[in-house]
């Protein structure tokens, strides 16, 4: 039986499916059995072994949004069902270092044996496209199968673990989850066997055959999926148009490292009590009585509403950041198993200057991509501008010819292209824009010059996308609509007449549906500070500074252990703040320099480069004499594994070099990754029988579930409260409206009940919510502090002190070119002559000493507060709860559930109140670094800007003198140390009151919950209560009750299990 499309027979085909061991191709060679078709019976003895029936596994989700509605199953020709094994050493979920171990968390950098991260074929997650298993139908059954020993290249897969128990253990990594199985996953599309294409090198008659595997009638195949994790129809179509369908390795099925969080058992309970949620709304809604505004029923609703659709607030950021070129935004990419979304320099584009994050879609982004951005306000553009000018002005100046530093002409030189580039692109609608026009060097020329860039500049704002506005979203419907975006939003145009968006934007934020967002990660890509003016460098580091939990700089794996970035970008960090290496390009390794350059491996490449040319020449030999295409595919086979296994030695012990020799340069708290973006793309893509062990050798894997750890522990905690103690109270909530009226309270004992009910709410709002309560007066005490301890004492001696520093002292007598270097890098600097020094950190050194332990001062006091105010908090329940405990016998089954209640609502409002302070200490903390040091995105760094670029623009005869008069006016007249006062307290007093208007929000939510429960004890004299009026309705809900509480139970002993877990 030939096969129309190339003439070659069925059983040949058959034969060819075997011998490759290609999975994608056995589906339909045992298609071919089934119908009769003949076909040697050893080869299918030979791969039987590796055909599966395995049954389709429920789902697991991740904290957000509501529950998945119930799963509906179609029916696959021949029952093929995918498979998601695990490896045989799958528990070792966290990244581990050459010298094996686990780490503890994503922050802890004091073990170092997880330092270095060389991911091995053990560690592997198994591809999608290797885990179809067949359930075999009666023609097959009938066939004497015999399983043979297997390859030792063939992987040794354990059964899915899916098909355990997901509350047999409480061990944060026996039982984790993969992306696809977090709670609410994202739904996201899978590619089809039909998409599927061979890339493997093979002669053109097996070519031809692999090729019609692409028309066979397999097209339904594809992995177990409900509804629930699939998208609508409409939607579908989108995913076959966005996602990259020529992708074989599926990031879902990936395995989450080891973190409380991420235990399949803590995700299962998470889905069934967004069930009960959702359940206990349904039927809410049935009632009539829910749709009454004014009723109790609806506000109940609403709050178990809110509940279902909460999403946790957590995000943690990790910021990638590197010098142009170096595969930055290819880096986040891959780690998005997405390609081409983050624009690549790598393509010949230029590379742009603005950050942008990657984040999940969240209630203000529901779309399927969602881009925001965020341009410059009037005096940021301004600041560019004249940073812009400054830039360009300096090379057409005398100055340029009065620096004798090869090196610092060539930065200058540098620095001018990239501002004439960058004003070009903003303005090459305008003629009169010429190097001329900027350069002119005439007395008052330069304040007309910034004055007409912003006219320019105030019009071409209202032409881009969003017009004046600061902010503006763009929803594209697909992803190439978005990537089509993001390149208009931060590429030059390709039009002459078009001008540039980029320049004038902040920041970009993308929202995307991702698994490997889902988590709460956020991937920032941020430019080289080589790359930027002063202007983008400030705006950099302060987001570096921050808004990102953990920075990873990225360099090349050639050059990592030279490249001065990395110091550069590590002293820009605050201290403490978490830094990895990312080496790039780790696939580029040469064989042959790698044996002369290290003696002690000369042997063992020598040994599998003979193996491997050995096999090229038996190949050679065998394609010319035509041997049969088994032996000619086994030699191919072999092929493979000599490549293979070379390229894996090569790689590892460069990887293994690099990481040891970058510890000995940055200390050994620096966690390194070698990574291959190259390697990661091709093999995702390519049916080659060791892709899934290229990909792990690539880094990336290892590298994603690193990151995945960042946000891990936030997350937990906030599922933790919200297992506690947030959905209890609800959950009591609903309780106490069905027992309103359960009790048989006599008139008289009414009235009393009431007086002790109403006393005990005025106890909760003036010890809680009122102006005079403890939690409100919280930030009037703080101001207090700051003023006394703070803002006094910021002015007035520093002056002096700040002149003597940088005109008085010996700096005043430094060589004039020395002086103007300092002064064309912003007072940070190192020279030969004057080694390093940071003119802005120096200006401080007495405001440091005396303010220091003022600011320590105040932020203990802050978490001091957290006990105070938690006690008063305590105190205010206790009191109550005896208040009560004494009527009890007025109203017993009430009463009682409210008792049992006022622990979880004591609870929530004192985690409101710790977060809120704990995010105060933060914000704080970030007030005293930025007023108390000098870096580029400090205070004093801003206020000392303009004295720069004054010093900066003379030159000629008479510069140097000039230099240091306009340095020493400005020191001494300018006021500087009153506006860093005055800049500082203004800061501090946004933080207090957007961080304590929010705690008062969060109480004031939580003590109305409290005093809702108090009116639902009782109804109002000669009024039936709700529950009374609609008993059906009262049955239903106790029932949903019971069933959500022994849900919160069993997640609850799972919260207690995991906690109690050694790490």
């Amino acid at each position: 039986m030939a096969n129309p499309h190339n003439g070659i027979c069925y059983n040949c085909y058959a034969k060819v499916a075997l011998d490759k061991g290609n999975e994608a191709m056995l589906p339909f060679a045992i298609h071919l059995v089934v119908r009769g078709i003949p076909m040697d019976p050893g080869k299918l003895r030979e791969r039987s072994k590796k055909l599966t029936v395995l049954d389709l596994m429920t789902r697991s989700y991740i904290f957000k949004g509501t529950s998945p509605q119930a799963s509906n199953f179609s029916t696959l020709d021949f029952n093929f069902r995918a498979i998601i094994p695990s490896v045989e050493v799958a528990d070792e979920d966290h990244p581990s270092s050459v010298g094996g171990g686990r780490m503890s968390s994503a922050s802890d950098s004091g073990d170092s044996s997880h330092r270095a991260y060389t991911p091995s074929q053990s560690t592997a997650t198994p591809r999608r496209r290797e885990n179809l298993s067949l359930g075999v139908t009666e023609p097959l059954r009938t066939l004497n199968l015999q399983e043979t020993p297997t390859s030792h290249r063939t992987p040794s897969w354990r059964h899915d673990t899916r098909r355990q128990s997901t509350g047999l253990s409480l061990s944060p990594g026996r039982s984790t989850s993969t992306y696809g199985r977090l709670f609410n996953a994202t739904p996201e599309p899978t590619p089809e066997p039909s998409r599927v294409q061979s890339t493997l090198n093979r002669d053109s008659t097996v070519d031809g055959l692999a090729s019609d595997l692409e028309d066979s009638h397999l097209n339904g195949d594809g992995p177990p999926s409900d509804d629930s994790d699939q998208l609508s129809e409409s939607e579908n179509v989108d995913d076959a148009t966005d996602s990259d369908d020529s992708s074989l390795y599926n990031v879902r099925y990936e395995r989450l490292p080891r973190a409380p969080i991420y235990n399949a058992g803590l995700q299962e309970s998470l889905r069934d009590i967004k069930s009960q949620l959702s359940a206990l709304q349904n039927d809410i809604d049935r009632c009539p009585l829910s749709r009454d505004r004014d009723s109790d029923l609806f506000q109940l609703r609403e709050k178990v509403r809110m509940l279902n659709e909460l999403e946790s607030p957590e995000t943690r950021t990790v910021g990638f950041i590197g010098n142009s070129g170096v595969g930055k935004s290819r880096l986040i990419n891959s780690l998005l198993d997405q390609e081409g979304l983050a624009r690549s320099s790598g393509d010949g584009a230029a590379c742009t200057s603005v950050v942008t994050e990657f984040r999940h879609t969240d209630v203000r982004h529901p779309d399927r991509y969602a881009i925001e951005v965020d341009y410059m306000d009037e005096e940021e553009v301004k600041e560019l501008l004249e940073e812009l000018v400054q830039s360009f002005r300096m090379y057409y100046t005398d100055l340029y010819r009065e620096v004798t530093s090869i090196e610092e002409q060539e930065r200058i030189r540098d620095r001018s292209t990239r501002a004439w580039s960058t004003l070009n692109s903003l303005f090459r609608n305008q003629p009169e824009l010429t190097h001329e026009f900027l350069s002119d060097q005439t007395d008052g020329a330069l304040s007309g010059i910034l004055e007409q860039l912003g006219d320019w500049a105030a019009q071409s704002c209202t032409h881009r996308p969003g017009g004046a506005a600061l902010q503006h979203t763009i929803i594209p419907s697909n992803i190439q609509e978005c990537r089509s975006q993001l390149d208009m939003l931060t590429m030059d145009p390709r039009g002459e007449s078009e001008v540039a968006i980029w320049p004038f934007i902040k920041l970009i934020r993308v929202y995307l549906r991702s698994p490997v967002l889902k988590t709460g990660l956020v991937l920032a890509d941020l430019p080289g500070f080589r790359d930027l003016n002063f202007a983008r460098v400030r705006a950099t580091e302060r987001y570096l500074r921050q808004s990102c939990h953990e920075v990873f700089v990225v360099t090349t794996i050639s050059r990592c252990v030279s490249d001065e970035s990395i110091e550069e970008i590590k002293r820009r960090c605050t201290q403490g703040q978490p830094l990895r290496i990312v080496c790039t390009r780790s696939e580029e390794v040469n064989a042959s320099e790698t044996a002369r350059d290290c003696r002690d491996l000369t042997a063992q490449i020598g040994q599998l480069q003979n193996r491997l040319r050995h096999i090229n020449k038996r190949l050679a030999r065998e394609r010319i004499s035509r041997r049969r295409h088994t032996e000619v595919l086994q030699l191919m086979e072999n092929q493979e594994d000599a490549k293979f296994e070379l390229d894996r030695f090569l790689v590892e012990s460069r990887n293994l070099r690099v990481t040891n020799q970058l510890l000995r340069n940055h200390g050994a708290d620096v966690r390194v990754f070698c990574i291959s973006n190259e390697w990661y793309s091709k093999y995702r893509q390519d049916a080659n029988r060791h892709a899934d062990t290229y990909i792990g050798l690539s880094g990336i894997r290892e590298l994603r579930r690193y990151c995945q750890l960042v946000p891990a522990d936030a997350q937990f905690r906030f599922t933790e409260a919200f297992i506690e103690h947030r959905v209890p109270a609800i959950v009591r909530s609903v309780k106490q409206w069905v027992l309103a009226g359960s009790d048989d309270v006599t008139a008289e004992r009414a009235v009393a009940l009431r007086q002790v009910l109403r006393e005990v709410e005025n106890v909760f709002r003036e010890r809680l919510i009122l102006r005079n309560s403890e939690v409100r007066d919280f930030p009037r005490r703080l101001e207090d502090r700051f003023r006394d301890d703070i803002s006094r004492m910021s002015a007035p001696p520093y002056g002096n002190a700040a002149h003597y520093k940088l005109a008085g002292s010996g700096k005043a007598s430094w060589h004039h070119s020395t002086y103007s270097a300092f002064c064309r890098n912003y007072g940070t600097h190192a020279t030969r002559v004057a080694d390093y020094h940071c003119w802005n950190e120096e200006l401080l050194e007495g405001m440091q000493s005396d303010l220091e332990e003022r600011w320590e001062s105040i932020q203990g006091w802050v978490s001091i507060q957290k006990f105070t105010l938690g006690e008063a908090v305590r105190r205010t329940f206790e009191e109550n709860k005896a208040q009560i405990e004494d009527i009890m016998h007025l109203a017993p089954l009430a009463l009682e559930n409210f008792i049992d209640n006022m622990d979880d609502w004591e609870d929530c409002v004192i985690a409101a109140i710790n977060q809120s302070l704990d995010q105060l200490l933060q914000g704080l903390s970030r007030v005293e670094t930025d007023t108390l040091h000098g870096h580029d995105s400090s205070h004093i760094a801003g206020l000392m800007r303009p004295v720069y670029n004054k010093c900066n623009s003379e030159s000629g005869g008479g510069s140097d003198s000039r230099r240091k008069m306009l340095m020493r006016s400005h020191l001494t007249n300018s006021n500087i140390f009153p506006n860093l006062s005055n800049i500082s307290e203004t800061q501090f007093r946004a933080i207090v009151r957007e961080i304590c208007q929010e705690m008062k929000r969060m109480v004031d939510e939580q003590v109305g919950n409290i005093c809702d429960d108090l009116h639902s004890i009782i109804a109002e004299e000669g009024e039936v209560t709700e529950a009374r009026r609609f008993p059906e309705m009262a049955s239903t809900l106790q029932r949903k009750v019971d069933a959500a509480q022994a849900t919160l139970e069993r997640a609850q002993r799972i919260v207690d299990g995991l906690n109690n877990t050694p790490e």
